[in-house]
C-alpha cells in the first residue's frame, strides 16, 4: 500500500477524509479515538514509530519518544552530557555541582501540580547552595534536555543578583529550554517549541513569551551576560 495513502498508525487505508497531526502525518478516522503519547501527543498504536508502550504509571508512549527515553538512572548521563556543555558554552553554570536523580512523575506532581522537574535550594553562608535536581522520568531524551536546561537556569539564576517576579524567573528558565531545543532539533523539539509559545499559562507562557520578546536579537550568551551583571534581560 503507498504509504502516503495509509494511516501512520494502522497502517490501513485513510478512507475518504483522514487526520492530519502536528508531525504532518496521516492517521484514519478509526484509530482518532486510540491513546495519545504522554509525551508528544501523538496517536499510539500498531507497529512502526506509533507502537504502544504503557509504562508502569499506566501513562502511554509512542515507540518514537521510546527510543533513547531516559526511563533509569543510568540513562541520565547520557543526556547531561549534551545539556551540561551547551549550556556552559553560553556562560550559564550553576553555584555548585549537584547530581541529576530521577524521580516519579506522580511524586513530583504532589509537590508541584504538573512539574516535570524540581530544583531545591539552601542559603549557606550567604549564597544559595542547589541541593537537589528532580526530573520526571521516561521522557524522551529531547523533552528531558528540555527539563534539564530549564532548572538548570533556575540553579544558575540563584547566583544572578536580585530577585525577579515569578514570570520573570520562569520566562528566562524556559527561554533557556527553549535554546536547547533549537539546538537539538527534529521534530519532537519544534512540537515542543511551537507547545511553549503558545502556552496560555500567566506565568510559564506569558512569562516566556515576555523574555522571548525582549532576549530577541540577542545571542544566548549575550542574554546570560546581561542576567549575570543585572539580574535581568
Amino acid at each position: 500500500m503507498n504509504p502516503i495513502r495509509s494511516c501512520v498508525v494502522c497502517g490501513g487505508p485513510l478512507g475518504l477524509s483522514w487526520l492530519v497531526d502536528h508531525f504532518n502525518e496521516r492517521a484514519c478516522r478509526h484509530c482518532e479515538g486510540e491513546p495519545r503519547c504522554w509525551s508528544c501527543n501523538s496517536i499510539t498504536g500498531g507497529n512502526g514509530l506509533r507502537a504502544r508502550t504503557v509504562l508502569t504509571n499506566g501513562r502511554v508512549r509512542c515507540a518514537r519518544c521510546s527510543t533513547g527515553a531516559v526511563d533509569l538512572q543510568s540513562d541520565v548521563a547520557r543526556v547531561v552530557r549534551l545539556v551540561r556543555p551547551l549550556l556552559h558554552s553560553y556562560g550559564i553554570q550553576l553555584p555548585n555541582r549537584v547530581r541529576v536523580t530521577l524521580a516519579a512523575t506522580d511524586g513530583l506532581d504532589q509537590q508541584i501540580p504538573g512539574a516535570h522537574g524540581i530544583t531545591t535550594f539552601e542559603h549557606q553562608f550567604g549564597r544559595n547552595r542547589v541541593t537537589d535536581l528532580k526530573i520526571a522520568a521516561g521522557l524522551p531524551a529531547t523533552a528531558f534536555g528540555r527539563i534539564l536546561a530549564h532548572e538548570m537556569g533556575h540553579g544558575w539564576l540563584a547566583g544572578c543578583p536580585g530577585q525577579r517576579p515569578q514570570a520573570e524567573e520562569e520566562g528566562i528558565c524556559e527561554l533557556v529550554g527553549s535554546w536547547w531545543l533549537r539546538h537539538r532539533g527534529g521534530r519532537l523539539a519544534a512540537y515542543l517549541l511551537r507547545n511553549m509559545r503558545s502556552n496560555p499559562d500567566p506565568i510559564y507562557g506569558a512569562g516566556f513569551r515576555e523574555v522571548a520578546r525582549q532576549a530577541h536579537g540577542k545571542s544566548p550568551d549575550q542574554v546570560v551576560h546581561l542576567v549575570v551583571r543585572t539580574g535581568h534581560i
